[in-house]
């Protein structure tokens, strides 16, 4: 074999062994500063002959420059971040991941995630190594119970899959561990993509980037009814049950291919639906079930009656609360119910659009208590006796023609009582007194006097009602929505009258006395 062969079949392995990064190599030299050496040719000595292995020389120092160069790079590899991992309970902690899996540093972005890496060298570690100390941890802290079970698992990755592998792994390795502390646990996994919009949300709002990702995710979807703000204070569990009520993906395995399951939060892509599996907690609240019993027992309606019911959580003025929804009898039933108490907190009702007549006589009233009932149960609340009421009255009280509560008034010494009892069953929903001076039977206010005298001269309900009828020059049978309530006001009885007829509702007040008209309005219904 001669020379020049030799050479060029190392030139050709040389090739073969290292691609031509020269550039590569040449940037990451650093500019070379000292004396400069001279180099002078140096010509062969006469009758020398020429050595041969001089390329074979430079050919071997070509090889090792550029191992060296490749061995550069390859450390250059195993030093970079490919992907961040944050783990979030209440404890949030970031871990970087170099392409390998291996950890590269743990950091604690809360006070809580202090306690939970203290003592912890994570560093050169697996990442799903780090994930079973993490979580261990959480769980011996009593950070993940049965009470708040959830755990949200957020990988960044600009390679979308890459990190929606990681993803699933992490979220596999997490759910293991949980079943190994026997906790039914439930865990969020996202995989999102770098977005400066995330960070300074992230920074202002002093939490990581993965649960302003999941925040931003159910302020999207709310319709403009939440606010990042609102939500931000809450823990993953809470984030998690508002999510789940409010989603209607499941724990899809996202296709970071697929055009469709690309959408943006903060400005940053992501793969959606959000992966959940196992289900938040709900043992701190009354539970789905027995909110939707608060809001039909409110309603006076069975279950068996509705034709569409549903409950969801929400956050609502500081609180955990119960959406409940249902339609019954043509009507349309909102209500907001406490998840701690189970307290009626708002309600909304929607007819179908024909009124009810008579005040809403065509309503089934079996299941309700009645008003003497309700009667006994708001006097027992204010402990009077009925022989010391100087008037009691109870009626049902509507709302664009269905029935909502009963009200009770009645007037006791010097104090007016005001109450609003439930249809089924004897429970005070709402309670109200007022105090008009002395009681005694010479005056001082001469509230228990003129209620006395009063009650006497008391011309009933159905002459008030006619009175306000002849005023208004409308018949009874042309009438919906009648309501005839007699109330005590500026220490005498007059009854207070309403109705709707011909596009119009009227408004009437009639002493109890003579049946005088004090006050009367009428506007477009």
């Amino acid at each position: 074999m001669t020379d020049r062969e030799l050479e060029s079949r190392l030139a050709s392995a040389v090739e073969r062994a290292a691609p031509n990064d020269v550039e590569a190599v040449l940037a990451r030299c650093g500019d070379q500063t000292g004396a400069v050496v001279p180099l002078t040719a140096q010509g062969s000595a006469p009758g020398r002959k020429r050595r041969r292995w001089a390329p074979l020389a430079v050919a071997a120092c070509l090889v090792l420059a550029i191992a060296g160069g490749g061995a550069g790079y390859v450390y250059q590899l195993d030093h970079a971040v490919a992907s961040v991992v944050c783990l979030d309970v209440n404890p949030s902690v970031e871990l970087t991941v170099n392409r390998n899996e291996t950890v590269l540093s743990a950091v604690p972005a809360n006070a809580d995630a202090e306690v939970i890496l203290n003592g912890m060298d994570l560093t050169g570690a697996k990442v799903d190594v780090a994930m079973n100390a993490i979580v261990g941890a959480m769980l011996t802290n009593g950070y993940v119970d049965e009470l708040a079970n959830s755990i949200l698992i957020t990988v960044e990755d600009d390679d979308a899959q890459r990190g929606a592998r990681l993803q699933q792994e992490l979220t596999a390795q997490a759910d293991a561990i949980l079943a190994s502390y026997q906790v039914n646990g439930a865990i969020l996994s996202q995989t999102i993509q770098n977005s400066a919009q995330l960070q300074q949300l992230a920074q202002e709002y002093g939490i990581s980037a993965g649960k302003a990702a999941l925040i931003q995710t159910i302020v999207d979807s709310s319709g403009g009814t939440k606010t990042f703000e609102s939500l931000v204070g809450l823990s993953i569990n809470e984030l998690n049950l508002i999510y789940s009520s409010n989603s209607t993906g499941g724990a899809l395995a996202p296709d970071p291919a697929d055009p469709d399951q690309i959408g943006t939060v903060g400005g940053a892509e992501f793969t959606v639906p959000i992966q959940t599996t196992g289900q938040a907690s709900d043992s701190a609240y009354i539970g789905v079930e027995a909110a939707q019993q608060a809001a039909l027992t409110h309603a006076g309606v069975s279950a068996a009656d509705t034709t569409f019911l549903e409950a969801e959580y929400d956050w609502d003025d500081g609180r955990m609360v119960y959406e409940v929804e249902f339609r019954a009898n043509g009507r349309e039933y909102e209500y907001e119910i406490d998840a701690l108490t189970g307290q009626v907190l708002k309600y909304e009702t929607e007819g179908s659009g024909v009124p009810s007549q008579s005040g809403g006589q065509s309503v089934d009233t079996a299941s309700f208590i009645g008003e003497e009932a309700a009667k006994a149960a708001a006097l027992a609340d204010a402990g009077v006796a009925e022989s010391e009421a100087v008037y009691c009255n109870a009626w049902l009280d509507y709302d664009d023609g269905w029935p909502e509560c009963y009200e009770v008034e009645f007037m006791a010494g010097n104090t007016r009582y005001e109450y609003k009892i439930a249809l089924t069953r004897a429970v005070v929903l709402e309670r109200e007194q007022e105090g008009y001076g002395s009681s005694g039977t010479s005056g001082g206010g001469g509230t228990g006097t003129a209620g006395a005298g009063s009650a006497g001269a008391d011309i009933g309900a159905d002459a008030a009602q006619q009175t306000a009828l002849t005023h208004a020059g409308v018949n009874a049978a042309d009438t919906y929505e009648m309501k005839v309530e007699r109330d005590w006001d500026d220490g005498r009885l007059e009854y207070e009258v309403s109705f709707k007829a011909a596009g119009y509702e009227y408004e009437y007040k009639i002493s109890a006395s003579d049946g005088t008209i004090l006050d009367f309005e009428r506007e477009r219904d």
